[in-house]
């Protein structure tokens, strides 16, 4: 018998340099949730791989079962039912690769699809965005592809950009951990109104280059001085590896949302393979990989 529901949700880059808790893509790791009637009252979750939410956890602090409260509660679901939600992630948890945004859309997903009203993707994306706090990673994982999304007064606005063919993405996962809220406390209450302006171009710089496929604005567009200053210094390596990306012909290079991920993109399969082999070779605990941009984002499979 199949689950009543699953869902596959992309993992997720944001920042992308200058686009600071707006831009984020969407990267070809997955989580992947069953839906199946549960055998006891309430929601029980199993959980495995290494980015699975905690499954210990009391329900009231899981990111997942909070975010199907939800969808249940918006999608008009019938009370009483006992729910199993079966998790297997391959997102790494604590790198700034969204797993915290893919397990809540899994969530919001699943909850919406068994209730009495047909939820939009929009009032999805509000309710993702809330229990997130911000809208980047969660617009991406929902929906895939590049994405912007600007969170004003409880709205979200959101465009999707096609990904360019030839961009291919690079990460570095290293071993240790990071949590976005001390990554956050890093940052400097004010900046200045120079820096502002600056950062303003390169993200309009950013979403050009996404548009037009150019990758020889990257560089330039990916360039940071709200976030990556302030948060370098204290992930190791992480200065070095974009340094090295760029030796080695990336097209742009990041902190991976707050990190400690590294992302390089990459216009061709060569510059990706070198990128790729140097960072392996780099000495810096955790290991390379090649991955795809996701362009499909959250998939339901309903039965």
């Amino acid at each position: 018998m199949p689950p009543i529901a699953s869902v596959d949700v992309p993992a997720s880059s944001a920042n992308l340099g200058s686009g600071f808790d707006c831009f984020a893509a969407a990267l070809s790791l997955k989580l992947r949730a069953e839906l199946w009637h549960g055998d006891e009252a309430g929601i029980v979750l199993n959980a495995r791989g290494e980015g699975a939410p905690r499954d210990d956890e009391p329900p009231d602090d899981n990111l997942l079962i909070r975010a199907f409260r939800e969808g249940l509660r918006t999608s008009a679901a019938p009370g009483g039912a006992s729910w199993r939600i079966d998790v297997s992630s391959m997102i790494p948890a604590a790198r700034g690769l969204g797993s915290s945004a893919a397990a809540i859309v899994a969530g919001v997903v699943l909850g919406a699809a068994v209730g009495r009203r047909r939820v939009e993707a929009d009032e999805l994306l509000a309710m993702a965005a809330a229990l997130e706090g911000h809208p980047d990673n969660v617009a991406a994982a929902l929906y895939g592809g590049f994405t912007v999304a600007l969170a004003d007064d409880g709205a979200v606005t959101l465009r999707r950009f096609r990904v360019p063919e030839a961009w291919i993405p690079v990460a570095f996962i290293p071993q240790h951990e990071s949590r976005t809220s001390d990554m956050r406390a890093a940052l400097p209450a004010t900046v200045t109104h120079a820096a502002a302006t600056r950062q303003a171009g390169r993200s309009a710089l950013l979403a050009t280059a996404i548009m037009t496929s150019d990758a020889g604005l990257l560089r330039a567009a990916m360039a940071d001085e709200l976030h990556q200053p302030f948060r370098m210094p204290i992930l190791a390596g992480s200065r070095e590896l974009m340094d090295l990306a760029y030796e080695r012909g990336a097209a742009g290079a990041c902190l991976s949302g707050a990190g400690p991920a590294v992302l390089a993109i990459c216009d061709s399969p060569t510059s990706a393979h070198a990128v790729e082999k140097a960072w392996n070779a780099a000495g810096v605990p955790g290991m390379a990989t090649r991955l795809r941009f996701d362009t499909t984002g959250a998939k339901l499979v309903a039965d």
